[in-house]
């Protein structure tokens, strides 16, 4: 049996006030694409279908063409709500569209939902677990002593009784730990403070294969049949080096299965480049990469530039966010007081403002230049009148 694991879809998300929804479509084509070439038996994923709990109608659209086409390839779509998804919401026609060999887990209920897919004799279940939090387990164990995450997750795994014939595959969206070390995020998740919502990989030891969401960076956890898909697109420039992926993952009974891992190509790569402005805009440097893609500048000029943003956008209408390299970490001494700023002329003030966020003190020149048209703004008026 085979399937693709993906997770972290986050329809409808924005960086920078860019919408990604198109980017996000045209990756979901390719999953189709690979669920089509590798003849897949099933798609799971992993949670956080949509970046909010009221996804915007335009992302609902696109996740319903992906239900649809791969309901129409008579390919199974496994899925589970995220931290990011409303339960509620997405349980809503799950039993219907089971019929149609979609099955969704959006509210705990207790147990996670089993599914049993495959032919005879090459058959697996499916354990679709979605995001809980120890409040949620409480409500259907109020017996138990439920202070954590791993507790609660702890709890429902030991409800399960695996096949000892078939493999066993689990579907989850939690912050997964091995032994306290932490994955490897990427920098675009929402996780808390303090490792408060651990839950220990010794949970899911028995399943063949455990197919994770919530971190964005794809990697294995203490085996490869342990993994997080990691997002369906780079949403923070921190992943800008990161190779994003499915994963074709397939099951050999109950040995470890064969994972190998399809590259998904967003249409707008996100890219960091650096340099001075000049040669940013010059063509060999703007032809060596897409000029489309969403970009990250940072300049390395050391003078001033009029107007960067908008010569950017020029060659690379998708500058998402400029910096400068000469921006000077904050001073030893820290932000000024109200009472110290007060003790400060304009002209020291303005100087190491421009210090601070150039790296450079003002030249002689540039400080005349500064006191003369602060004396022109602020000087005192004609008869010696305020």
């Amino acid at each position: 049996m085979k399937f693709i694991h993906i997770a972290d879809l986050h329809l409808g998300k924005s960086m920078f006030d860019y919408p990604l929804l198109q980017d996000q479509k045209a990756v979901l084509e390719q999953v189709i694409g690979y669920a089509a070439q590798y003849e897949v038996d099933a798609v799971v994923a992993a949670g956080d279908l949509y970046d909010k709990p009221v996804p915007p109608a335009e992302a609902v659209t696109v996740l319903d063409g992906f239900m649809t086409r791969l309901s129409e390839m008579g390919i199974p779509l496994l899925m589970v709500s995220g931290n990011h998804d409303s339960p509620e919401r997405l349980d809503f026609g799950s039993a219907l569209l089971s019929g149609r060999g979609v099955y969704l887990a959006g509210a705990f209920n207790g147990l996670p939902r089993k599914v049993t897919l495959g032919r005879p004799g090459d058959e697996a279940d499916f354990y679709l677990l979605p995001f809980v939090r120890p409040g949620n387990v409480r409500a259907c164990y109020p017996e138990e002593e439920i202070r954590s995450y791993d507790d609660a997750v702890r709890l429902v795994m030991r409800q399960l009784e695996l096949s000892k014939d078939r493999p066993s595959v689990l579907v989850a969206h939690q912050f997964v730990t091995a032994g306290g070390s932490a994955p490897d995020a990427g920098g675009s998740e929402l996780l808390s403070i303090g490792g408060t919502d651990n839950v220990d990989v010794s949970n899911f030891l028995p399943f063949q294969y455990v197919a994770l969401g919530h971190i964005h960076r794809p990697q294995r956890l203490t085996r490869d049949s342990v993994r997080y898909a990691g997002s369906l697109m780079k949403y923070s420039f921190s992943e800008s080096r990161d190779q994003k992926s499915a994963v074709l993952v397939t099951l050999r009974g109950m040995e470890e299965p064969d994972i190998a891992l399809l590259p998904l190509q967003s249409p707008h790569d996100l890219r960091e480049v650096r340099g001075p402005l000049e040669k940013l805009l010059s063509p060999e440097v703007a032809a060596a990469g897409n000029p489309e893609d969403y970009l990250h500048v940072t300049l390395t000029d050391s003078e001033p530039v009029a107007d960067p943003m908008q010569r950017l956008r020029q060659v690379y209408p998708n500058v998402m966010r400029l910096d400068f390299a000469a921006l000077a970490p904050e001073s030893e001494e820290g932000e000024l007081s109200a009472e110290e700023a007060a003790l400060r002329s304009p002209e020291e003030l303005f100087n190491s403002f421009y210090e601070q966020m150039q790296g450079v003190k003002l030249s002689p020149e540039e400080a005349m230049l500064v006191r003369l048209t602060m004396d022109e703004i602020w000087g005192e008026p004609e008869g010696g009148q305020v």
